[in-house]
């Protein structure tokens, strides 16, 4: 009885950790990202482990480096995120983003939900 009394407790711990780990994930809004990316050099991981170095410009251009690519492109704000459009990336298709913010890092979310990448750093 004893053990299982632990188990269970366990499990309610770890669920609980799990819930408070979502819940300190807090979404970055287009506001936010004109705010605080514009200008700025983003830092980060792409979902495949390259590097990714990423600019937005106030002017609507954008520049993107991930290992041998080096693409430039526009880019604009949006409610829940931003939408980029780079010249040979995605053969210049504009993809909206949603992202999440955890800390001091941000997870990059493509429209269906999966990672595109994470930002550690931004200067």
């Amino acid at each position: 009885m004893n053990f299982v009394f632990r188990a269970a407790m366990s499990v309610l711990v770890l669920a609980s950790l799990g819930m408070q780990a979502q819940a300190q994930e807090a979404p970055v809004t287009g506001k936010e990202i004109q705010d605080t990316w514009v200008g700025k050099t983003l830092l980060g991981t792409a979902a495949n482990g390259a590097p990714v170095t990423m600019v937005l410009s106030a002017d609507g251009t954008a520049t993107l480096s991930a290992r041998s690519t080096n693409d430039s492109g526009t880019w604009r704000a949006v409610e829940n995120g931003y939408c980029t459009t780079w010249k040979t990336i995605r053969a210049g298709q504009e993809r909206c983003f949603t992202a999440r913010r955890s800390g001091s890092k941000v997870t990059v979310l493509n429209p269906d939900g999966s990672v595109s990448g994470q930002f550690d750093e931004i200067k």
